[in-house]
């Protein structure tokens, strides 16, 4: 309602410059700053209010749901990961702007988990044909990124990526017996027999259903004790519409998103013998 008003005084504010300029007459100029400076007070008055219905959903209602599914865990809605924890997989090239938010922690069925939303960008220079320089940031990464910690050492690396994109430097390409895996995704290894080790048919399964349920481009890497998992799909998890009726259905989407985080250690089996010491 807020933001309406809001356009409304901007409607009438255009409406006015235009007679300025129609009439040459001050008065309709200096109303049109009086209700542009109002437009911009409903403009003000609707963002404090977005503002406080976001805290209130992710304070309340995303801690509910976390609670249903953990019993180890925090929720920040303004955290984010460790730029090293991002960096770590080497999945993209080193942002030179990063930021973060909705950092979940915890651990289930003795394995640890960090997931938080993440926006990589670069610097971009550019010079236009009078030799003025312009400086951009560019987003190239805008979605979830997952860190699990398990009890296993590897020491090799593998590396499942689904964008010719991704850094692979001092890895041996590497396919598996599906064709299908293969068209969809490279891998990569410093090791074979750890990849046939890692990806067994019923992995395959899984990678492929988890690829299936989001847009966009999805990376995984297994690096020492660690399973990391990017799903570039410009998305910003656990943000509800301010004007949107909260209920059962509406909430689904937002159970998912917390759901796969524990639905990713069932399905790929990071509790497993496999994955133990």
């Amino acid at each position: 309602k807020e933001n309406t008003k809001g356009y409304i005084f901007i409607a009438i504010a255009v409406l006015m410059f235009i007679l300025m300029y129609a009439l040459e007459m001050a008065i309709f100029l200096i109303a049109g700053i009086v209700f542009v400076v109002v437009a911009s007070i409903f403009f003000a008055k609707a963002g404090k209010e977005r503002q406080t219905f976001r805290n209130k959903f992710k304070s309340t209602l995303v801690n509910k749901l976390l609670a249903e599914r953990f019993t180890d865990f925090t929720y920040n809605p303004s955290g984010q990961l460790d730029i090293n924890k991002v960096n770590a997989p080497a999945f993209f090239k080193k942002p030179d702007r990063y930021s973060g938010e909705d950092l979940i922690t915890g651990s289930y069925k003795g394995v640890k988990f960090e997931v938080a939303d993440c926006t990589l960008k670069e610097r971009v220079v550019r010079t236009d044909s009078k030799g003025n320089t312009y400086v951009t940031y560019e987003t190239y990464f805008q979605g979830r990124y997952y860190v699990y910690t398990y009890e296993r050492q590897f020491k090799d690396t593998l590396k499942i990526v689904e964008s010719r994109w991704s850094l692979s430097h001092g890895l041996k390409k590497f396919e598996t017996e599906s064709i299908d895996f293969n068209k969809k995704f490279k891998i990569f290894t410093s090791d074979e027999k750890h990849g046939f080790y890692l990806i067994t048919p019923y992995m395959i399964e899984k990678l492929m259903e988890l690829e299936k349920m989001h847009k966009g481009t999805i990376y995984y890497a297994f690096i020492g004790n660690k399973l990391y998992i990017a799903i570039n799909d410009n998305s910003n998890s656990l943000e509800f519409p301010i004007g949107r009726e909260i209920n059962e259905a509406s909430v689904k989407k937002f159970d998912g998103d917390i759901e796969l985080i524990a639905a990713i250690i069932n399905e790929f089996r990071l509790d497993g013998q496999k994955f133990k010491n």
